[in-house]
């Protein structure tokens, strides 16, 4: 099971943590009338310099996506930066 989960809101493209860690689950949704693109990276520095990308997934038109993993998670190593457009909206949990 795992335990110290912090969660971060997001409505605008932001770096939610600056260490290394894990993806837990997420949850967004789209309030807009076209499909939408949700992008997580890795070892973010600038808009030039992306880092890699650990995650992506696409939000369908007014559409919403609750997922939630394994103990595992998805590791990220250096910080956590995420795309997010405009008129979606979610949260996200690390630990």
């Amino acid at each position: 099971m795992a335990t110290n989960l912090t969660s971060h809101f997001v409505s605008a493209t932001t770096t939610i943590d600056s260490n290394a860690g894990r993806i837990r689950g997420y949850n967004f949704t789209s309030h807009s009338t076209a499909v939408k693109s949700v992008v997580f990276h890795d070892d973010y520095v600038s808009a030039g310099n992306v880092g890699t990308q650990v995650l992506k997934f696409e939000l369908n038109s007014g559409g919403s996506n609750d997922t939630y993993l394994e103990d595992a998670g998805i590791r990220y190593f250096t910080n956590l930066h995420v795309t997010v457009p405009t008129s979606v909206a979610g949260t996200i949990f690390t630990g």
